[in-house]
């Protein structure tokens, strides 16, 4: 179930192809949606900017006919200035109704000339007036006011209602135009002329403006005429001959609001309307035309790195899966790109090749071995033949009484009893200690008594599991090598103990010892060497077969001192206990 699980899970995972494909298409779906936002803002910063212009343009527009107007009616004020009728009205030392009716009449004669002149006052320095005019008028100059106008020395001052001098009952808002009237040659004072402009005369220039809304105010946010709503959100900052901009809310909408100041004190509001064609035709164009040429790009992009990168890939792995499922390393003949990927499966069947190669060498190394053990058990001079002749000898001589022949030959078969070990590769450290035990009395009844054996011994370690005949080799080698040749009586000491975790067999001669240079040639013999000494009995081959058996190394020490002693120390790691037939425990190495 779990195998099944893995598989499901390696199954459902994508390939480097859809992963690249996919992650090109949320990119693609993020490049249009960050196009989209950025369409959206341009066109809304168009559309602004639109309105904004549209808005300026209106005011524009309205300033421009508010000073066409007033040059107008500022030339109508100088007619009725000039006028005899109206002179002789303010040089009069006494007036009558003659006088005030010539001055009415000349001053409607001229007034008639402009439709939207509501009223027209002139007033004398006496505070006499005359005046022209639709509907009733509530009429209060301060003292201020007139100083203002005395102060414009004949220019023209404008207001709304005359700064509340004027007021209409239930009328409109006025504009007022205001001057001081001076005598021609003397430049004496001789009144001051006050126009009342109607509001209606700005509204045709409303209607043709395209804006969300317009208002005249003076200085001080009196309305003139328009939207009171916009006039209500008047502050000081527009009193400027350039234009001002101002974001506000109106109608629950977000809107600019453009002003500026037209004629001191008039000031001209406009809020921005809707927008018309925002964003050019060609902006339009050019902004698909890249939006085009980006996914064109994307799938140009998608093609190249499915056929250079993902599709190599995927055949790459196609083929190193195939060689897995195959159970044998074979090399990669798929037709790669020469670049990375195709130096990526260069690689892999190098690797292959050289793990062929290891594998053969094991290989071989393996059927070395087996070699060496079927040397080794044809060393053995027909064991069993032999064994059972012994047996037969033996029993001949006790019936004649030939004890110590008898001993020998019991000697003898107990060796070859353990040395057969039923055909095992494999046998209890105790035993291997019996064969080396059961040799070495064998040795002394053929060489008298020219060595003493010893023993010192870890019981813990007996029955640990060892490669056959590896401890016997080394003791003979001790009697041929180092006892014999001194030729005088020697010791031979077998210690054996357990160290971290390894097994420590000491084997110890007092003989004529090693050299230097002998040393070496054992411990460092080619591995060609090592091959060929695998059939033998000596230190060498016992030392290879110890190293191929555990494939390590490091298994020996040799320590000597010429014409002293020779100490073989083999160190065996990585055991394991086991069960021996009779139910005892044994540890394997």
């Amino acid at each position: 179930m779990r195998h099944g699980g893995k598989r499901l899970k390696r199954d459902i995972k994508m390939s480097l192809q859809q992963t690249i494909l996919l992650m090109l298409f949320i990119l693609l779906l993020f490049f249009c949606m960050m196009f989209m936002i950025a369409t959206s803002i341009i066109i809304k910063k168009t559309e602004d900017d639109f309105k904004i212009r549209t808005s300026e343009t209106a005011v524009n527009n309205v300033v421009s006919t508010i000073k066409a107007s007033l040059v107008n009616y500022n030339y109508l004020s100088r007619l009725i200035m000039v006028n005899d009728r109206v002179v002789g009205f303010l040089k009069a030392e006494e007036i009558d109704r003659d006088k005030i009716y010539e001055a009415r009449s000349s001053i409607s004669e001229i007034q008639i000339l402009y439709s939207n002149i509501d009223s027209v006052y002139i007033l004398r320095n006496d505070g006499e007036h005359v005046s022209t005019g639709i509907g009733d008028y509530s009429i209060d100059m301060n003292s201020s006011e007139r100083s203002d106008i005395l102060d414009a020395h004949g220019t023209t001052v404008f207001s709304i209602n005359g700064n509340g001098t004027f007021i209409k009952m239930g009328g409109k808002p006025l504009l007022t135009m205001s001057r001081a009237v001076y005598d021609i040659n003397s430049q004496k004072l001789l009144g001051i002329l006050r126009m009342n402009i109607s509001s209606n005369v700005f509204d045709d220039t409303f209607t043709l403006q395209n804006s969300g809304g317009m208002c005249i105010l003076d200085s001080y946010g009196t309305l003139l005429c328009g939207n009171k709503e916009i006039g209500s959100l008047y502050d000081s900052d527009y009193n400027s001959e350039s234009m001002v901009y101002k974001n506000i809310r109106l109608g629950g909408e977000k809107k600019t609001l453009t002003g500026r100041l037209a004629v001191k004190p008039l000031v001209v509001l406009c809020a921005s309307g809707k927008g018309a064609e925002a964003l050019p035709r060609d902006t339009i164009y050019a902004l698909m035309l890249t939006l085009t040429a980006f996914i064109l790009s994307f799938m140009v992009c998608a093609w190249f790195i499915t056929v250079n990168i993902a599709r190599p890939i995927r055949n790459l792995s196609a083929a190193m899966e195939r060689t897995r499922s195959s159970g044998w390393l074979k090399k990669i003949d798929t037709e790669m790109p020469n670049n990375e990927i195709g130096r990526l499966a260069e690689s892999y069947n190098s690797m292959i090749e050289y793990l062929n190669q290891l594998f053969n060498r094991q290989l071989e190394d393996e059927k070395n071995v087996q070699k060496a053990e079927m040397r080794v058990l044809q060393e053995q001079i027909k064991p069993h033949f032999l064994y059972n002749t012994l047996e037969t000898i033996s029993y001949m001589a006790v019936q004649e009484n030939a004890c110590k022949v008898h001993d020998a030959l019991e000697t003898l078969g107990s060796f070859y009893r353990n040395f057969l070990s039923k055909g095992d590769r494999e046998i209890p450290l105790q035993r291997e200690l019996r064969i080396t035990q059961d040799y070495l009395s064998l040795q002394k009844m053929r060489y008298g008594d020219i060595f003493e054996d010893e023993y010192i011994l870890d019981d813990t370690t007996l029955n640990y599991m060892v490669p056959k005949l590896i401890l016997q080799p080394l003791v003979e080698n001790c009697i041929y090598h180092g006892v014999r040749p001194k030729g005088e009586k020697c010791v031979i000491r077998i210690t054996i103990r357990m160290e971290e975790g390894g097994l420590y067999i000491i084997v110890y001669d007092s003989g004529v010892g090693m050299s230097t240079e002998q040393i070496k040639n054992v411990l460092e013999a080619s591995r060609e060497d090592d091959i060929k000494i695998l059939s033998g009995f000596g230190l060498r081959g016992t030392i290879n077969r110890i190293r191929y058996y555990y494939d390590y190394d490091n298994v020996i020490q040799i320590r000597s001192e010429p014409g002293e002693y020779t100490e073989i120390e083999i160190y065996i790691p990585k055991m394991r206990e086991m069960k021996t037939e009779g139910g005892k425990s044994c540890t394997e190495l």
